[in-house]
């Protein structure tokens, strides 16, 4: 344990911004709920990783008798802001805050890392400038170099975190979700990809007879566009199969990535750049996304945008438009009608069960008169602790013809990714992920679904670890095969 002995006064002061949760914390009665329900705590044991521990840290440093140091710093490091302990703690003591606190203390003290400054502050807020890094980077794992040093062992002996953050971007999406919405004829208008929203056509002008059809905005994701884009084009085909027009926006990150690292000012940032770029939100019917992180930070643009009066009530305005794809769908009353129009329930059933699998390119196709399993991931961010999206999903997996659906024992407990934590701490994530996999393995699922890119990207690792002949998909992706014509 490090203390104060020796440290100069400066360092020896509690951050100012700890004495706005030191009445919070204090809260903690020590009891130990939070530990059965921590993943990290699960797969680690350590005292000081679980939310008593943090809180305990966090007092101790108030008090002026722990340092913000290298082991305060790695105990809130190993945090996977999943809010399970506050969902079993009773003073419901929100530690994501702790952490987030600590994180932006420590790096305000210590400095950021150059990496880190640049793409939370420099790349993030420019998309144009991310498409063409991240295209150069597919173009030279293309010449296969990238796989050939991790076959011989090079990547891992240079950096294990690398081999990881390989191993979950594993694939060749080939063109990215905006090149590929950019070239397809969107119905009943194309889709605006590279004008800023706020600049696009008109609706009226798009659509001059005067039946226009309400205007759905598309966010799309960093991990959807930049690693699994065939997602992005169902979302889309279902929402105009819905009888919307879909403008996909000219969003940058939002931001969720720059908070969760305590990089406050940095998120701040990349919330107001969005609402520059997103303009008048009141055109939509909604802003739709199936990531569960982008939705559920947009609806907290308020929040980290406090300290900034004057973008406040544009930020209110945005989240009162902000859906997950499955709690859009099911305010609009759901897939009944697209999924029975001009098909027998034969057939629908056929080519949902089909679809499912057939999407990833797993398994055998079942017959007309078979269903297929499929269980249900809960993103943290989309789940209870979040934005309270749980039964929307499961009602639209229960109404699709050719699908049993079977819940898996701790549907809502982290995967273990949390953004880039899984590349960072690969032995833990990779224990929780481990443990995700048994519980999808017992439902003797076909395919596991749920609504997250660095979901998605984690199932499918822990599927590939345990060797389960399982599909990993979004929910929209069934959809969308559930209403193909």
């Amino acid at each position: 344990m490090v203390t104060k002995e020796g440290l100069s006064e400066e360092k020896k002061r509690a951050p100012a911004e700890f004495s706005a949760l030191e009445d919070h914390v204090a809260t903690c009665s020590k009891c130990g709920f939070c530990q059965p329900v921590c993943p990290i705590f699960r797969a680690t044991g350590r005292e000081a990783y679980v939310a008593r521990g943090k809180v305990a840290l966090y007092r101790n440093i108030i008090e002026d008798r722990l340092e913000i140091g290298a082991e305060a710093q790695e105990a809130f490091s190993n945090c996977l802001l999943c809010r399970a302990c506050s969902d079993n703690c009773s003073p419901a003591i929100r530690t994501d805050d702790v952490v987030i606190s600590f994180r932006h203390a420590y790096a305000e003290r210590f400095g950021r890392g150059f990496l880190q400054r640049r793409v939370f502050r420099s790349l993030l807020p420019r998309p144009r400038l991310m498409r063409g890094l991240v295209r150069a980077v597919w173009a030279f794992r293309r010449t296969g170099l990238v796989e050939a040093a991790r076959r011989v062992g090079l990547v891992g002996l240079l950096n294990p975190k690398l081999e990881r953050a390989l191993e979950l971007g594993a694939g060749k999406p080939g063109a990215l979700l905006t090149s590929r919405l950019a070239k397809r004829e969107s119905s009943p208008a194309r889709v605006q990809v590279e004008a800023p929203a706020a600049r696009a056509m008109p609706v009226d002008e798009l659509h001059p007879t005067g039946d226009v059809a309400p205007v759905v905005g598309y966010w799309m994701s960093c991990g959807y566009n930049y690693v699994l884009p065939e997602v992005g084009e169902s979302t889309v085909r279902v929402l105009e199969r819905m009888g919307f027009s879909v403008e996909v926006l000219d969003n940058c990150c939002c931001g969720l990535a720059a908070y969760g690292y305590g990089d406050l000012e940095g998120a701040a940032g990349l919330a107001r750049e969005n609402l520059r770029r997103l303009g008048d939100v009141e055109r939509f019917e909604a802003i739709v996304s199936e990531c569960g992180s982008c939705s559920g930070h947009l609806k907290e643009y308020a929040h980290v945008l406090k300290d900034d009066p004057a973008w406040v009530e544009r930020a209110e305005a945005l989240q009162n438009k902000v859906r997950s794809f499955s709690e859009f769908v099911v305010e609009q009353g759901g897939l009944g009608p697209l999924m029975t129009a001009g098909a027998s329930a034969t057939a629908a059933t056929a080519r949902t069960a089909a679809g499912v699998q057939a999407v990833a390119g797993d398994g055998p196709v079942p017959g007309d008169d078979e269903d297929v399993t499929v269980t249900y991931h809960d993103p943290c961010h989309l789940g209870r602790r979040y934005q309270n999206v749980v039964e929307q999903p499961r009602q639209i997996l229960r109404s699709i013809p050719g699908i049993s659906f079977r819940e898996m024992v701790e549907s809502d407990s982290c995967c273990g990714a949390a953004g880039t934590y899984g590349m960072l701490h690969p032995e833990t994530s990779g224990a929780i992920i481990d443990r995700k996999a048994g519980f999808i393995e017992a439902t003797g699922a076909a395919a596991v679904v749920t609504e997250c890119p660095a979901c998605m990207m984690q199932l499918r690792y822990g599927a590939q670890r345990a060797g389960l002949p399982v599909s990993v998909l979004n929910i929209s992706q069934v959809c969308d095969r559930a209403t193909t014509p």
